[in-house]
């Protein structure tokens, strides 16, 4: 029987959101929010470049997807860039979500699902796909030159004392089940 991949909790203090080096590719509903959002709190979104969304590729696959500027990481994986997502905070939060929060709702209404779902994903069947628990099991390794992602970033990668993934994942879990509607 094969083991379950366990999980740290994030802790944005020690990776300073890795996970957004990339920038994050869009689904159709999370540019609209987005665009309607910063358009609604210019102050909030003040730091934002122009454009703040790009047309992305990746292997292949287009879409749009968040813009990244320059960023230093304290470490990162040697593939991955010195970038990060321009709705990245200093402290590495997303503006998007403190906005959430400032307004008092749930704190993942304007951002992504490809984004509060992390390190989890969902297939184009909406099917939700697990943490791999080993870098070759990482399904954007692409081989030496990339080998992943996922297995890559602190709460991505399986920690042999972590928790296991649906519990380490427990909120991202239950919204994903309640149709990615946070409440």
């Amino acid at each position: 029987m094969r083991e379950h991949t366990r999980l740290q909790v994030c802790d944005l203090v020690q990776c300073e959101g890795i996970c957004c080096s990339d920038g994050a590719f869009l689904l159709e509903e999370d540019e609209a929010t987005i665009r309607k959002v910063v358009t609604a709190n210019p102050e909030h979104f003040r730091h934002l470049p122009q454009p703040y969304i790009i047309d992305g590729e990746w292997e292949g696959y287009r879409a749009p997807k968040t813009a990244v500027r320059p960023y230093r990481y304290r470490s990162r994986p040697r593939h991955f860039s010195d970038t990060r997502c321009v709705f990245a905070e200093q402290d590495g939060k997303c503006s998007l979500q403190t906005l959430a929060v400032a307004q008092g709702k749930h704190k993942w209404a304007y951002k992504p699902k490809g984004c509060w779902l992390f390190p989890l994903w969902a297939d184009e069947r909406d099917k939700l796909i697990v943490p791999p628990r080993s870098r070759r099991d990482d399904p954007n390794n692409l081989g030496p030159s990339y080998p992943g992602f996922v297995a890559f970033t602190p709460c991505g990668k399986h920690a042999p004392k972590g928790k296991v993934w649906w519990m380490a994942l427990r909120e991202e879990v239950d919204c994903f089940r309640k149709g990615g509607e946070p409440e």
